[in-house]
């Protein structure tokens, strides 16, 4: 079996009116880099048709490139695409979100990166050549969230949360053996996060690159949904500031 030179992994929860044109558009961009490559959907325990929609693209050999996972225990945010990761062949593994917010056209600079000695390529969009546009409230509460991350951990990233992310594989493996899973689900989102931590902790070279984002109506980013995260996130500082 030839090696897979690019994996593809894209988390998703209730996607059934957008997973088919992202896979179109994913494969599209994929192929004409002219490398091998693989595309894994981790659905996060949808409760629409996304696993059946999922069922009938791998049955009509049409995407043979394509595999999916599915988790009954859904949503769980981050936790079931922690699990999945060490299902990926590839040499470099890209993360992306289901919505596309970022234009696929950074991919081939994603990977660029990687083949020239990062181990993991991270959007900045916060970068001044950056073009954004999203809800003006949750850019604020992003810019908050960022401020904070700095603030506890030091990181020096302005975006530490973006979910699209790129990696060589043995960094990602590593990572996700050191980070673990979080059985309580209140790391949420912070799992994004948490992966540059442990890397900026390993020495592992990351790139930053700035990106054209527009903000998908599911974007993940939102007071409600995430308070629930600063215990674990405290907790976690803690814990880590004693090491």
């Amino acid at each position: 079996m030839p090696k897979i030179e690019l994996s593809v992994i894209i988390p998703g929860y209730n996607e059934e009116k957008i997973i088919v044109n992202t896979i179109n558009s994913v494969e599209k961009i994929i192929r004409s880099f002219k490398k091998s490559f693989e595309i894994l959907i981790v659905d996060d325990g949808s409760n629409d048709t996304t696993s059946k929609i999922l069922q009938r693209l791998v049955k009509s050999k049409k995407h043979p490139n394509l595999r999916f996972v599915s988790y009954k225990d859904g949503p769980s945010r981050r936790e079931n695409l922690a699990k999945s990761f060490k299902l990926l062949n590839g040499r470099y593994v890209i993360l992306l979100d289901m919505d596309l917010s970022m234009d696929l056209k950074h991919l081939s600079k994603m990977i660029f990166w990687l083949e020239h000695g990062y181990g993991m390529v991270i959007p900045n969009r916060y970068h001044k050549k950056s073009n954004i546009k999203r809800d003006p409230g949750r850019y604020i509460i992003s810019k908050m969230y960022n401020a904070f991350i700095r603030m506890l951990f030091r990181t020096g990233f302005k975006d530490n949360i973006c979910g699209f992310k790129a990696f060589k594989r043995e960094v990602i493996l590593q990572i996700i053996r050191e980070a673990g899973i979080d059985e309580s689900r209140r790391r949420s989102v912070f799992w994004d996060t948490e992966i540059i931590i442990h890397a900026l902790r390993k020495g592992i070279r990351i790139k930053e690159i700035p990106i054209h984002w527009k903000e998908g109506k599911s974007s993940a980013l939102t007071f409600k949904k995430e308070i629930k995260m600063i215990p674990y996130i405290i907790k976690f500082w803690m814990k880590s500031s004693k090491t």
